[in-house]
Formats: C-alpha cells, sequence, structure tokens
C-alpha cells in the first residue's frame, strides 16, 4: 500500500506535523483519518516489514468484519490528505511568496509589498542551489518587480535589464545542459541531433564571462570537454567547477552531473589513460559517502562494477573486497549474484588466482553486451596467464564472433577489436625477436582506440 510506504518512511517531525494536519478541523474534516495514521504508526513501531492488511483493519474499525474495498477506500482518502499535506510542507516556497506579493500589488498595499519583496528576494539570495531553476525563479521575482513599478507609472527603464539577465542566464542553462545530455548520448549511438545557434552562444558566453556562473561554466566546459577529447583544459575546468560549487546543484541535478563526470573519465580510462584512475576513485569516495549514487536505497549494477574495476586498477584489492560485500545487498536483486561473481572473478585475476577467477566466471552469462564483452575478455586474460594459449586463441575467435553479430556498440566496437587484433599479434609472435618485439609495444603505445592496453603492454613487455 503506498500509503503505508510513504508515511513510513516520513521522519519524526514530519510525522508529527502531519498528525496535526489530520486533527486540524479546518484542513482534514474527517475525523476517521487520526485514528488511521495512528493504527499505521502502531504496526509500524513493531517493527513488521509487511504490514498486516487485517491488524490494521481491526485497528482502524475495531470488531466489524474485515472488508478489503473499504480498508483500500481508507486508504486512498488518507493517501489523498499526505499528499496535500506534503504539498503544504512547502508552503514556504518563492511560489508562495509571489502568490502573497501578487494580492498586495493588487490591493495596493505598498508598504507590505515592499517589506515582502525585500523577504523574498534575501530568500532567493540565501538559496544554496543556483541551477537554470534558480535563475527562473529570479526571473519570476525580477517579473513581479517590474508589473509593481509599470502599477506606479513611473518612467524610466524598470529592471527591464535584469529581467533579460535572468531569462538568458536560465536559457542556456537549459540549453548547454540538454547540449551535454544529448552529446554523451552521441559518444556511444549514433545520432543526429544539430544544436542550432551553437556558435553565436559560445560568443555570447566568452564576451560576457558567463562562464563565471558556476552551474553555467560546468555545463559550458563539460560540452566543450565532450566534443573536444584532446583538449584536457575543458574537463578539468569542469571539473575544478564541480569541486568548489557541487551545492549549487539540486541534488537530483548533483547525481547527473556526478555521473556526466564519470562517464567522460571512464571513457579515458577505456582509451587508455590511466592517469584520471585517481580522479575518479575519489568521486567514487565522495559519492559514496554522500549517498547520492543510491537510487531509492538502490546502487545500480553498473555503478557497483565501475567502483570495483577503479579501485582494481589501483590496486586497491582489500578495499574492493569490502565494498562488494558491502553494497551486495544494495543491487538489485536480479542482478546482484553475477555482478558481485564477476567482481571477485576480476580481483582474483589480478591477485593472480587465476583457477578461483575462473571458478566464479565459469557459469556467467550477461544479458546486457557491454558486460558480456567484459566477461569474454577476462577469460582470454586468464587462459593467457594460466599458459594456455590454444584457449585464449579460441575465446579471441569467440569474441570476434559475438563483435560481429551484435550491433550498437558504438565507440566500443572499435576499442574492443583493436584489442582483439594485438591479442592475436601477441599469441602468434616470436618472444626471440627483440625487434619484433618492441615493434609491437610501440604499435600499443600509440593505438589511439583501444581497450586493455596497460595488460597488453605487461605481457609484451614480459616478452
Amino acid at each position: 500500500m503506498k500509503c503505508v510506504e510513504i508515511i513510513q518512511n516520513l521522519d519524526t517531525k514530519s510525522l508529527n506535523r502531519l498528525q496535526k494536519y489530520l486533527k486540524s478541523p479546518y484542513l482534514c474534516t474527517d475525523s476517521t483519518m487520526p485514528d488511521s495514521l495512528e493504527a499505521i504508526l502502531n504496526l509500524h513501531h513493531k517493527k513488521q516489514s509487511d504490514i498486516d492488511k487485517m491488524l490494521l483493519f481491526r485497528s482502524i474499525f475495531g470488531k466489524q468484519s474485515y472488508n478489503d474495498a473499504k480498508l483500500r477506500l481508507q486508504m486512498s482518502r488518507l493517501y489523498g490528505h499526505v499528499k496535500r499535506f506534503l504539498i503544504l510542507e512547502r508552503s514556504e516556497s518563492l511560489e508562495d511568496k509571489l502568490s502573497v506579493l501578487k494580492i498586495l500589488r493588487n490591493k495596493s498595499l505598498d508598504k507590505f509589498y515592499l517589506e515582502i519583496y525585500q523577504e523574498t528576494e534575501e530568500f532567493l539570495k540565501n538559496q544554496t542551489q543556483a541551477n537554470e531553476h534558480f535563475y527562473e525563479q529570479e526571473y519570476q521575482l525580477r517579473l513581479e518587480r517590474y508589473e509593481y513599478l509599470a502599477s506606479k507609472k513611473r518612467q524610466g527603464e524598470f529592471n527591464l535589464k535584469e529581467i533579460s539577465d535572468s531569462i538568458e542566464i536560465s536559457y542556456l542553462i537549459k540549453k548547454l545542459r540538454h547540449c551535454c545530455r544529448v552529446a554523451h548520448v552521441q559518444s556511444v549511438f549514433k545520432m543526429d541531433s544539430p544544436f542550432p545557434f551553437m556558435d553565436e552562444i559560445y560568443s555570447y558566453i566568452e564576451k560576457e564571462k558567463l562562464y563565471e556562473i558556476p552551474v553555467l561554466g560546468f555545463y559550458y566546459y563539460n560540452y566543450l570537454a565532450i566534443i573536444n577529447p584532446l583538449e584536457d583544459h575543458y574537463f578539468q575546468n569542469c571539473l575544478h567547477i564541480y569541486n568548489n560549487h557541487d551545492l549549487k546543484f539540486d541534488p537530483e541535478e548533483r547525481r547527473e552531473v556526478f555521473i556526466n563526470i564519470l562517464n567522460y573519465c571512464i571513457r579515458k580510462i577505456n582509451e587508455g589513460k590511466e592517469n584520471y584512475n585517481e580522479t575518479v576513485f575519489e568521486l567514487y569516495l565522495r559519492g559514496l559517502k554522500h549517498g547520492f549514487m543510491l537510487e531509492q536505497n538502490k546502487l545500480s549494477r553498473f555503478t557497483y562494477r565501475n567502483i570495483a574495476e577503479i579501485g582494481i586498477n589501483l590496486k586497491e584489492y582489500d578495499w574492493v573486497d569490502q565494498f562488494l560485500e558491502d553494497y551486495k545487498v544494495k543491487l538489485e536483486k536480479p542482478w546482484r549474484e553475477s555482478f558481485y561473481q564477476f567482481e571477485k572473478a576480476r580481483v582474483l585475476s589480478e591477485k593472480k588466482k587465476y583457477s578461483e577467477a575462473l571458478g566464479f566466471l565459469s557459469q556467467l552469462s550477461f544479458t546486457d553486451p557491454l558486460i558480456e564483452l567484459s566477461v569474454r575478455l577476462e577469460r582470454i586474460r586468464i587462459f593467457y596467464e594460466m599458459g594456455e594459449e590454444e584457449l585464449s586463441q579460441y575465446h579471441v575467435d569467440s569474441m570476434d564472433q559475438f563483435l560481429r553479430r551484435k550491433k550498437n556498440f558504438g565507440y566500443h566496437t572499435e576499442y574492443y577489436k583493436c584489442f582483439l587484433k594485438y591479442t592475436r599479434k601477441l599469441l602468434k609472435i616470436d618472444s626471440k625477436d627483440p625487434l619484433k618485439v618492441k615493434k609491437l609495444i610501440e604499435s600499443v603505445k600509440g593505438e589511439p582506440k583501444i581497450t586493455g592496453r596497460k595488460w597488453l603492454l605487461e605481457k609484451l613487455s614480459e616478452l
């Protein structure tokens, strides 16, 4: 029952206010609502994970015969009141203050209008967040000020420049944020989505130095980093803004921004840029500490894997083992065991416990093709490390066929095909010919699009 679930997730202060709301004859005319809430709370305090409908019905309606339809109707009514209560909890929002200002303006209560306007202006200035929503609110407040000044028929430009500035900043943040969304998708899947007026937008931002506005500057540099992947300074500017001004994004947006940064760094790591490992690891530690990577108290299986992989890259094996255990329970149940086992195999493989690693990998098969590619790549590496070169070659051929059958891997296809190409050369090369080995090492180093570069170079160096 969604009503019960919402109530169980309210904190103590909110529950106390909800009880007052339901007991107010002005706000709630149904006298059975306080008792219904009390019944839910009493059963919840008994630590029952799922509230028994029979017990709940008896707590509300006494000795009446159980009637499921009657209970559902009662819960539906209570749910309606809970929703209205939650809306009232936001009564200190700017929208409410603007409504009051409009009433005072229409009634020509100038003294009170100016007093409330000043309070509202201070309220807005004291907001921690300063994203597109903030500038939209600023626009609404400045527009209200204009309506007030215009009603007094005073001559002059009023505050039209301020209104224009708020509109432009809000629009530019929205525009750049959406460009970043699309550009991230385009980096994986080919799609046509032209952005009109981007040259004009760049020029305007540069001329007015609007990149100094943190949220706008973040999306500006973020987009430039995506479309100019070889110019690292754009990303460093973007990361600097995030590290110093992340509270200016709202919580949901902060998570989106966090993932954008991670995706960029992970792609760089896939390209062989090992210097991004520590940046990503620090970001993950920060994200885990603040908990904003969790969604409904669940950790995405892909995030779970990415965190483990970064720790493995940095040889933080003990930390990774502890992380895998601590956050396993937060994975979606259908994927829990498979992702846990795969990352355990990765740790064991890196610790050169190959037989144990194969034990974890032997039964794994993923419906997600990108994860399946990672499993196949790991098998290739393990068999090579074990000296089973024929088995390694077999899995190279099998992975090649898999890539040919599947489509829509985006840029990943080129990276994995390049890995297979050089793994074949590694398997066939004459280790007694140091010139050929050296030449192959240089080729791998110079390859712009390859996954597994570090491992290939290690194996070639050992030859």
